[in-house]
């Protein structure tokens, strides 16, 4: 019984100074997250809700998108799609256009979170902070654009059920 007892008083030994030394550590990161704590989690949270608003216009993009494309059809059956033909190409030219900013604008955002992400893994909160305050004035800086493209296609919803 002894010699089972020996073993484990070891494996014991061997793992309480890792376990203490662990939570040291994470109180070290606290201590140096901490003044920035308070920041960080805000502007995650402004980040946040520009994102979820952003995605609300565009998933309004994406029904009226669907909605075109059955009007379309439609008016392809009914062989009346060549009189809205110009028209239809000029507001297609304009949301093209929308989209390469806002592809634009998307590429700059990537390149930040993957920022955010390096400074983040580094535990160089001033950095994070700083980059963290450039995501949401992209975001808002999106949301006209989508916005624009939404009248845009409710234009070309009026024109196509005319």
């Amino acid at each position: 019984m002894l010699k089972k007892m020996i073993p484990l008083g070891l494996a014991l030994a061997i793992l309480v100074p890792t376990i203490a030394s662990a939570k040291t550590v994470t109180a070290q990161e606290n201590t140096a997250k901490s003044p920035y704590a308070t920041e960080i989690k805000a502007e995650r949270q402004t980040i946040k809700t520009n994102h979820d608003a952003n995605k609300v216009l565009r998933d309004t993009i994406k029904a009226k998108l669907a909605q075109v494309k059955t009007l379309i059809a439609q008016d392809k059956a009914n062989k009346t799609l060549k009189d809205k033909k110009a028209d239809l190409q000029a507001n297609k030219a304009l949301r093209k256009a929308d989209r390469a900013t806002l592809k634009g604008i998307n590429t700059t955002l990537k390149a930040d979170r993957a920022s955010v992400k390096a400074d983040k893994a580094n535990k160089d909160y001033t950095t994070l902070l700083a980059d963290l305050k450039k995501i949401p004035d992209l975001q808002t800086s999106k949301t006209p654009i989508l916005q624009d493209i939404s009248s845009k296609l409710d234009s070309l919803i009026s024109l196509l059920t005319n």
